[in-house]
């Protein structure tokens, strides 16, 4: 790959260097003039990104495909660096780029037994550029090449020791905790504060939640803000639980969403604000909590942060009853009754 263009070679060899990859081959395919009805096989288009090509039906005008593909080693380190550069794609899409990674494999039988010998993943970078000349197109590759050394750069150490996926003892548990693993130390004090077979120790919970909530984990935010709101394993500090439930709903948490539109709305640990409580209720509602739709349903009902709206308000219970919030049938008969529809 010595003879690839400096960017380029920048990328392949960040992609190398990824502990559990065994192979890399970049390679670049015109995609203008491709036609849907080529992607059959047998045929050199076969491998294309048939679903990507259909959405546009077929090659677009000046688009090309530069195409990493990836063959990694079957064991955890592969297992891990698909892991990894699955969550730089999506980032990678996330900021606008037209990225995706998917896998490749023959079929099951045909030279011979082929199934668990033969899958890979590609990566794949679309870019649309008419002229020919290049260079847009590697000063790209390359920035995404710097993008990818950085971020082996800044999770350096997560790659070197990845958290195990499973435990079967609460030991296990325990050590992938004290390895740092915020998803284990949420497990873990969601364990010590429901304890059926010990004493539960809320306490203890508390801290493990603290924990996950400074590696950056929205459920150990979110139940650090419930026990300070609640005072069980801690002293009750609202002004402290909101911090943790704003952190939480930033994360996208949609039951820190409702909790935090409940603070602003009743003045509970910070400066009492109905709009901005409606606000947090429609977000969360929008990131999936039918408890948020009911609660921004009520604030229709009454006029709380919003203008009252009584046709918004029985469509928003509506809508958290359909996502299965059944408590919200009350409120569904008495706005019907104020509008006479009963």
């Amino acid at each position: 790959m010595s003879d690839l263009p400096e960017p380029v070679q920048r990328l392949y060899t960040a992609i190398e260097h990824l502990p559990g990859v065994r192979t890399v081959e970049l390679s670049i395919q015109p995609l203008e003039g491709v036609d849907v009805s080529m992607l059959r096989l047998p045929g050199e288009f076969a491998d294309l990104p048939i679903a990507a090509l259909r959405r546009s039906n077929g090659g677009r005008v000046g688009e090309r495909l530069i195409t990493a593909e990836i063959q990694f080693s079957q064991d955890r380190d592969g297992w891990i660096a698909v892991e990894f550069l699955a969550w730089w794609v999506r980032d990678l899409s996330r900021a606008d780029h037209d990225v995706q990674m998917r896998p490749l494999a023959l079929p099951p039988i045909g030279l011979g037994k082929q199934l668990g010998r033969t899958l890979k993943f590609v990566i794949e970078f679309f870019f649309i550029h008419p002229e020919e000349d290049n260079e847009p197109i590697l000063k790209q590759i390359g920035e995404f090449a710097d993008s990818l050394q950085s971020e082996l750069h800044e999770y350096g150490e997560a790659l070197d020791n990845p958290t195990a996926t499973d435990w079967e003892t609460i030991d296990d548990l325990k050590h992938l905790a004290e390895v740092n693993d915020a998803e284990a130390m949420v497990e873990l004090g969601l364990m010590l504060a429901s304890d059926e077979e010990n004493t539960p120790d809320p306490t203890m919970a508390y801290d493990w939640y603290v924990k996950a909530a400074e590696l950056g984990h929205p459920e150990g935010a979110f139940q650090a803000g419930q026990v300070l709101a609640t005072g069980i394993g801690a002293p009750t500090d609202l002004v402290k639980a909101v911090e943790y439930y704003t952190e939480a709903a930033e994360a996208g948490h949609p039951l820190a969403m409702a909790m935090l539109g409940q603070c602003y709305q009743q003045g509970e640990g910070v400066e009492q604000n109905e709009a901005t409580a409606a606000d947090w209720y429609r977000r969360g509602g929008d990131a999936g909590e039918p408890a948020c739709w009911a609660q921004l349903g009520d604030c229709y009902e009454n006029g709380t942060g919003v203008e009252k709206d009584l046709n918004q308000a029985l469509e928003l219970y509506e809508r958290a009853n359909e996502m299965g919030f059944e408590e919200v049938q009350e409120a569904i008969d008495r706005v019907k009754a104020q509008q006479g529809q009963v």
